[in-house]
């Protein structure tokens, strides 16, 4: 579709509406039809959870809203980037443009899971022990700000226009409220993920099997993945136990444990994976 019938200033308003009913939607799927158990404690883990999107939110729009658009037009106006020096039509950079932001995302992810310094920031968002359609927005801060700044280089290096930005982060917001949401798919998941990531396969990504944490680092098109050799599937995804050792006083559940979890010396190394004879070849496939 052509960016030109995307106004910006439209979407722009349209996404976080779209956010918070997608996320209510969800939240009464789950409620009825859970594939995890639902345990005790069910709101307040989602205050703290939502609490903290708040909070990045807030954050994200002083610190970068004003500076992305700036940016964006910048690049645009004086057509620096890979896509400016296309002449073909809007459509097919706004495809372009996604491919290349949901590869840069996995890029990204996987980096977060193998520089230590990134996993400090990171592994609050594997720290929830409870995955439901609230972990989506569990994100820290830091990793959010250090996530802003790098898109603000990538911009003029490839591209990217605001509409691109949008369409894009409207996309990712769907999917991934989709897979970490507390729901199965039944036979849908299997044809789905072909071309998305689903529930079942996102599920093994927040495993504490580090085989399994160390996997499936696409957000939006499951094929980044697949390319990489870091695809993997569980047949029975009920099966999967979620959070960090590290992590399970119910401390670092709390909004201050959350954000204080950068700042915590890990008690060790991260799991390894199991060992071959040790892994149940019957619960996980490639």
């Amino acid at each position: 579709m052509p960016a030109a019938l995307l106004p910006p200033d439209h979407l722009a308003h349209v996404r976080p509406v779209l956010g918070v009913v997608l996320l209510a939607l969800l939240w009464v799927w789950e409620s009825c039809q859970p594939v995890f158990e639902r345990r005790e404690g069910r709101l307040p883990h989602a205050a703290y959870n939502l609490g903290l999107a708040l909070l990045n939110a807030f954050l994200l729009g002083l610190l970068f809203a004003a500076a992305t658009v700036f940016v964006a037009g910048w690049a645009q106006e004086n057509r620096l980037g890979l896509l400016h020096q296309l002449d073909g039509p809007a459509a097919v950079r706004l495809v372009l443009a996604v491919l290349l932001l949901d590869a840069w995302m996995y890029v990204w992810h996987r980096a977060n899971h193998h520089i230590p310094l990134l996993w400090r920031f990171h592994r609050m968002h594997h720290s929830d022990d409870r995955l439901d359609v609230t972990t989506a927005t569990r994100f820290h801060p830091g990793e959010l700000v250090l996530s802003s700044l790098l898109r603000l280089a990538l911009i003029p290096l490839v591209g990217f226009e605001f509409v691109h930005l949008l369409i894009y982060d409207t996309l990712q917001l769907v999917v991934t409220q989709l897979h970490h949401a507390n729901i199965g798919l039944g036979r849908w998941d299997r044809l789905l993920r072909w071309l998305l990531v689903t529930p079942s396969m996102h599920k093994v990504h927040h495993s504490r099997l580090r085989a399994e944490t160390d996997s499936n680092y696409s957000s939006v098109l499951s094929l980044w993945d697949r390319l990489a050799g870091t695809f993997r599937t569980r047949t029975d995804p009920s099966t999967i136990s979620f959070g960090l050792a590290e992590f399970d006083d119910p401390y670092w559940q709390t909004l201050p444990g959350l954000l204080a979890t950068p700042l915590t010396p890990s008690q060790g190394p991260r799991p390894d994976s199991p060992s071959p004879r040790s892994m149940d070849h019957h619960a996980i496939a490639r």
